[in-house]
């Protein structure tokens, strides 16, 4: 059995206990506090008052230099355990930004608290943000223009691909440009000002890879797009023909891995690219033998992107179990590989 402890700054203890039908066993446990880390290793500002306007997306980042190895920071929520970051996408970034990676958006008005806890060999460290929702909040940065206007690449030629980002709040810092199904970041565009135009070479790509651009400003606030995706693409319509009901769906996150028994969060987007709004049903499609285990129906203005998390609760398995989850929508899925820990593990 176990249990994940918050990151304390002060020694806690507390009581835990054992029991069954006919037995209680008790003992007291202490958690030893940790020290926040030095500033200058995590972003965005934690000093700083950050407000942000509902549904804004807020990027967390810890510094190479304070961890042993991907996968070793711990995040939470206002108190509640949310991730540890795993997969492709957070192993990608650790090795190409140097820098651990979770991200949240905010729903609810008021103020939260997102909390670290870093685990290295030479002593654990942990650092806090305070983030407050309100109407009046910044707003995350927009897209303004993408060229070429079309969605679709040739697969075997070399394109530029350009986009005129806009910040609302704050200065823009820079874009990063990804492959989707390679998993792969394309390159990094430094920007600056309040808008700005990012540029990147692709020679080719994958078939039916889309590329994924996230528009960063100074405070980490991110809005990602997909405007483009290599030929052979086999996107959905409303029924009105040409391009005015495509879209594409990805998965942006999980909080694998869990322990079995546990809810595992899969954090998804659907992108419309066409030039009128549509409505599509978005499943969570889980395991080898693939069952349909959440659903949302979202309405998507043309050219925008919607955001939001399915939900599985897993099983209680015994020993650790990796499996498959996939979103999908009409015309469009994504892929990740997932991980319940077994209680006997």
């Amino acid at each position: 059995m176990q249990f994940r402890t918050y990151p304390v700054r002060t020694n806690d203890t507390f009581p835990v206990r054992l029991e069954t039908a006919s037995d209680v066993a008790e003992a007291m446990v202490t958690v030893a506090g940790v020290d926040p880390c030095d500033s200058q290793y995590v972003s965005p500002d934690r000093d700083q008052t950050l407000t942000v306007q509902p549904r804004t997306t807020v990027i967390f980042e810890v510094d190479a230099e304070l961890l042993k190895q991907q996968g070793t920071t711990h995040w939470y929520v206002d108190g509640d355990y949310v991730t540890t970051p795993a997969g492709p996408w957070p192993s990608t970034y650790f090795a190409e930004i140097g820098r651990e990676i979770f991200t949240h958006t905010f729903d609810s008005e008021g103020t939260h608290l997102v909390d670290t806890a870093v685990v290295a060999d030479e002593g654990n460290s942990a650092s806090r943000w305070e983030v407050t929702v309100a109407d009046n909040g910044a707003a995350p940065p927009t897209v303004n223009a993408s060229r070429p206007a079309t969605s679709e690449l040739a697969a075997d030629e070399t394109t530029t691909l350009e986009l005129e980002v806009l910040s609302h709040s704050t200065e823009l810092n820079r874009v990063v440009w990804w492959m989707t199904q390679s998993d792969v970041i394309l390159d990094v565009s430094d920007i600056e000002g309040r808008s700005d135009t990012a540029s990147v070479t692709v020679d080719g790509g994958c078939h039916t890879c889309q590329i994924e651009a996230w528009v960063i400003d100074e405070n980490n606030m991110f809005t990602a797009v997909n405007p483009w995706v290599f030929e052979g693409f086999d996107a959905a319509d409303d029924g009105g023909g040409g391009n005015e009901g495509n879209v594409a769906v990805s998965i942006q996150g999980t909080n694998s891995p869990v322990t079995g028994g546990e809810v595992l969060e899969v954090t998804a987007a659907i992108e419309n690219t066409g030039s009128s709004e549509v409505t599509r049903t978005v499943d969570l499609v889980v395991g080898e033998d693939p069952e349909t285990v959440d659903s949302r129906t979202v309405t998507i203005p043309a050219g925008g992107t919607k955001r939001f998390t399915l939900v599985f609760e897993t099983y209680p398995v015994k020993q650790d179990d990796s499996f498959p989850v996939r979103v999908e929508a009409e015309g469009s899925s994504d892929v990740r590989t997932v991980t319940a820990y077994g209680t006997e593990s």
